[in-house]
């Protein structure tokens, strides 16, 4: 007799399912859990930093004093100080004096770091044609501070960096993804830190000069340089230069404050 070998129906051991599909099923549940640790880890890091005190940032910013507060300041870098001290006061609200660095960096760019430091690039520096237009970017980085978005940024950044690690490993291409595809809704929440700080560089520009001229000057030159268009900004930290001017214009039509003439630069920042 011949044996005919019969065929398994329904045998729990062996799955209907696609292999591939129960992959995404999988890696999309994981991802949504990490999601959720993750937004829960950001509340956490909103609130701790609305409640650090300025003693403990300053000893955050330990860590970059030591880099950029060596040997004599340059007098580009004393009269940039003083640019900044008459915008912020000597001291801020806060109680600290704000500190300016001018770093060696081809991109036209600042930074505001932990512990009230302001890196300007020189390259910015060469790109800027007046006074006022100069003191927006200083204000700009004063409005992080007053927000705290320096110690946001540093602390969600923190979160993603561990989480993703600590989950999928340092070099691991899984941890390369999940980094993208949080640090795309990160995006978003920088965008609109970059907003708030522009309107709050307004108010300082009018508080300083009366008037709010080269509130948009900086912007205006980005905006020419930009390459990329609108689309590339979707995932970019900063907004679109062409809507940060236009929420600037509008937030000085609100406020009634004028346009007057502006500040020649001082050769010494040259």
């Amino acid at each position: 007799m011949k044996y005919t070998p019969k065929e398994l129906q329904d045998d729990v051991t062996i799955s209907n399912a696609s292999p591939l599909k129960e992959f995404f099923v999988l890696l999309g549940g994981l991802l949504g859990i990490l999601l959720v640790v993750y937004v829960a880890l950001g509340f956490a890091v909103e609130l701790v930093v609305s409640r650090l005190s300025p003693e403990y940032e300053e000893f955050l910013g330990g860590f970059f004093a030591n880099r950029y507060d060596q040997g004599e300041k340059s007098e580009q870098e004393r009269r940039l100080q003083q640019l900044l001290d008459d915008l912020a006061g000597k001291k801020g609200k806060d109680g600290r004096r704000y500190r300016v660095h001018v770093v060696q960096h081809p991109n036209v760019n600042a930074a505001a770091l932990p512990g009230g430091h302001i890196l300007i690039f020189d390259a910015l520096i060469s790109e800027v044609e007046s006074e006022n237009e100069l003191s927006f970017v200083l204000a700009h980085e004063l409005g992080h501070f007053a927000n705290r978005d320096h110690l946001r940024g540093f602390g969600r950044g923190l979160v993603l960096l561990v989480l993703s690690t600590a989950v999928f490993g340092q070099d691991s291409s899984i941890s390369g993804f999940f980094l993208n595809s949080l640090q795309n809704v990160e995006v978003q929440f920088s965008q609109r830190q970059e907003k708030k700080a522009d309107l709050r560089a307004v108010d300082l520009l009018q508080r300083k000069y009366g008037h709010v001229s080269g509130a948009t000057d900086f912007l205006e030159d980005i905006s020419k340089m930009d390459k990329k268009g609108r689309v590339a900004y979707f995932f970019a930290t900063h907004p679109y230069p062409r809507d940060r001017i236009t929420a600037i214009e509008e937030y000085i039509v609100s406020q009634q404050y004028v346009q007057k003439e502006k500040t020649a630069l001082d050769p010494l920042f040259r």
